[in-house]
């Protein structure tokens, strides 16, 4: 099944980089020199080597805005015209290799290198970036988009797995492990974070932008269940692979209107910073979490529990910047801010649990398979304060951005419900078989939520959140010429904020090795936000990607 996930792991430190070129290096020199079969040994002989080599191209439908700072964005001027330019020239190799050594023992080991060309539209975000930095009193917090943010190599995978007994495995390393029943917004997959900064939440492939960790993963089969016990050590992990990562630095999927403003280099006082190191928000921590799977009757189930990062970042204010003290961060945090004393605030990660349930059923009568996936999580952080005290008289509003009052925390209660169904539309539309067809509907409820709480979707656009709020979404898969033209259609709409993205593509196979897929992604939405760091309004989730419709191509050579 196609799924797209909703907005992978920064640069990589020295020592992995290292032991990726040597690892590719390893590769190329066993395939390179011939080994007789007599002289293998049982380390070298028996690899399976897998991967990718990829082309992606983008362009711009729409003019996203860019406004450098000074008196520009105070009237709007824009840079220029950025309808039908390149927007993403990325190239990017994969290499796999694994072995199975019998016993129950294997290893799998995946590195992924990925470059970008600088296109005209990304040197001008560039160029905007650096017009901000030099007004910004941090400009060693500046980022270059191309050699900091877009271009890395990655260790995706590092693993060795062994049978410790006939009913205990225990998978050490880097790896992935995907929880729940769905991969589109996060319930229960909250194990790990996201990169949506080189193509925030469009990538049919979520294992691409999913960020692997170091992990302790044991299983333990009980009868007819299965027993997970998972521990993650905060340190030995890089602090960036926890959380999902968002476009702070001013990039192609930075929120409309923030292209071009790199916020931990961003003047007077708005910088905001990542803090890992937080009292109440330190990965180094660590996070651990159980899970247990089974069968009851026709039903599958899971029941799960998990302790650590919140997967989305949250704004820990300035205390100094605040018009009205008083309304800081309630709960555990009571308005602890760490940053340099200019800076508007820190983005953390708090610590939390999340509870969860699964299930999942074939009813053969309807021909449907149904699905949900419940998640309740206790003092889920969010910011408040949807007026800036730039927009209002003091005692009003506080904050320098709208959300950055401080952080309440709300009991949240999200939910899941899916059909999935196989569609005969073969005398319909002419399909080589039958189509496949997926409806979700995702729910968050704030249970204690309160009128006057002020909170916010995102800190730094006032977009108020709701009591109750549903997204629905829909694909529906097709195939042609014996699965060698494979057209889809994924929509999603916000029933609470409005807005919607519909996502037409097609998929061309030639051969075992060739892939190409050509999409459009169409965003709609209610409100948007016309001013960078000022002109606040009640811009919500698809307000952020206004002028974000564009084409992609990707070429893939498999191997």
């Amino acid at each position: 099944m196609t799924t797209y996930n909703k907005r992978g792991c920064g640069r990589t430190s020295t020592p992995r980089r290292a032991l990726l070129a040597g690892a590719i290096m390893a590769a190329s020199a066993g395939i390179s020199s011939p080994v007789h079969a007599e002289e293998q040994s049982w380390l070298l002989k028996d690899w399976e080597i897998s991967g990718y080599l990829r082309q992606y191209v983008g362009m711009n439908l729409e003019n996203p805005t860019l406004i450098g700072p000074g008196p520009a964005i105070f009237d709007g001027t824009q840079e220029d015209d950025y309808k039908y330019d390149l927007s993403m020239l990325r190239s990017v190799g994969k290499l796999n290799l694994f072995r199975d050594f019998g016993d129950g023992t294997r290893f799998k080991f995946s590195g992924r290198i990925s470059r970008e060309v600088n296109t005209e539209y990304m040197r001008d975000m560039q160029r905007v970036a650096d017009e901000w930095a030099r007004t910004g009193p941090e400009n060693e917090a500046f980022r270059d988009l191309k050699r900091d943010v877009y271009n890395d190599e990655q260790v995706r995978a590092a693993w060795l797995q062994m049978d410790l007994t006939d009913s205990t495995n225990l998978k050490l390393g880097r790896q992935q492990v995907v929880w729940g029943e769905t991969d589109f917004f996060q319930l229960m997959d909250v194990v790990h974070g996201y990169d949506f900064r080189w193509r925030s939440f469009l990538e049919p492939e979520n294992e691409e932008l999913r960020k692997p960790l170091n992990i302790v993963n044991l299983r333990q089969r009980i009868a007819d269940g299965d027993l997970q016990a998972i521990y993650i050590p905060g340190k030995l992990n890089d602090k960036e692979d926890f959380g999902n990562s968002y476009d702070v630095e001013g990039g192609r999927w930075a929120n409309q209107p923030n292209r071009g403003v790199q916020f931990q280099s961003a003047p007077f006082g708005a910088g905001v910073r990542y803090n890992y190191e937080h009292p109440e928000a330190d990965v180094e921590d660590g996070a651990y979490g159980l899970r247990w799977s089974s069968t009851l009757g026709n039903w599958g189930y899971s029941l799960a529990w998990f302790h650590g990062p919140n997967p989305n970042p949250v704004a820990n204010p300035n205390p100094a910047l605040n018009n009205t003290a008083p309304q800081l961060s309630t709960g555990a945090y009571e308005g602890i801010y760490e940053g340099p004393a200019g800076r508007a605030g820190e983005f953390i990660f708090p610590t939390i649990d999340v509870f969860g349930v699964t299930a999942n059923n074939y009813f053969p009568a309807l021909d449907v398979v149904f699905s949900t996936e419940l998640a309740y999580i206790p003092e889920a952080p969010y910011n408040f304060g949807v007026e800036s005290n730039g927009a209002a008289p003091p005692g009003e509003a506080c904050g320098f951005f709208p959300g950055f009052c401080g952080i309440k925390e709300k009991n949240l209660f999200r939910s899941m419900f899916r059909i999935d169904k196989q569609l005969d539309l073969t005398d319909l539309i002419g399909t080589s078989r039958p189509s496949f067809a997926s409806i979700q509907i995702f729910n968050n409820w704030i249970t204690d939520y309160e009128g006057n709480d002020q909170l916010v979707n995102t800190a730094g656009f006032g977009g108020k959140t709701e009591e109750f709020s549903s997204i629905l979404t829909a694909v529906l898969s097709a195939n042609y010429a014996n699965d060698t033209v494979n057209p889809s259609l994924a929509a999603v709409s916000d029933l609470t904020y409005g807005g919607g993205v519909i996502i037409p593509a097609v998929e061309l196979v030639q051969g075992d090795h060739i892939r190409i897929r050509l999409e459009g992604n169409f965003f709609f939405h209610e409100t948007d936000q016309d001013r960078p760091l000022e002109g606040f309004n009640d811009t919500n989730l698809f307000g952020y990607f206004s002028g974000n419709d564009q084409l992609m191509a990707r070429l893939t050579y498999q191997f």
